[in-house]
C-alpha cells in the first residue's frame, strides 16, 4: 500500500468540498450567499490555502425563475435549472477542474463516505 501525503490530502480536499457543496445546495439559488458559505466552510476545514473558484448557472430574470420554481412545486415538474456547479481549486498534488449535479446526491455517497 503506497502512503503518499499529498494524495491522502487531495482526497481529504476533494471531499470537503464536495460535501459543502450538498451541504449548502438548498442557498445555490443566490449566487453569492451560496458562494461564500461554502468558501466559509472550505477555509475552517482545509488548513491549506487553496484558490476555490465556484461558478453556478446564468441566473434568470425574477419572472423566469418564478415561473420554473412554480412549475416545480404546483406541476411536480423537475428541471436542471440551478442544479450544476462547477469548482476548480488546486491542492498540493495538483489542480481539480469538476462538475458536480446537486441534483443527483446518490452518486457522490459512496465517494464521500467510503
Amino acid at each position: 500500500m503506497k502512503l503518499d501525503i499529498n494524495e491522502i490530502n487531495h482526497q481529504h480536499i476533494v471531499k470537503v468540498v464536495i460535501f459543502s457543496l450538498f451541504l449548502f445546495k438548498r442557498q445555490v439559488r443566490q449566487p453569492a450567499v451560496f458562494r461564500m458559505s461554502v468558501m466559509k466552510f472550505v477555509r475552517t476545514r482545509v488548513p491549506w490555502k487553496i484558490d476555490l473558484i465556484i461558478r453556478t448557472e446564468e441566473k434568470l430574470g425574477k419572472d423566469e425563475e418564478r415561473e420554473i420554481i412554480l412549475s416545480e412545486l404546483l406541476d411536480g415538474v423537475t428541471s436542471d435549472y440551478m442544479t450544476k456547479v462547477n469548482v476548480t481549486f488546486t491542492t498540493p498534488l495538483k489542480t481539480v477542474n469538476m462538475e458536480i449535479d446537486l441534483s443527483d446526491e446518490k452518486k457522490y455517497e459512496k465517494f464521500l463516505y467510503k
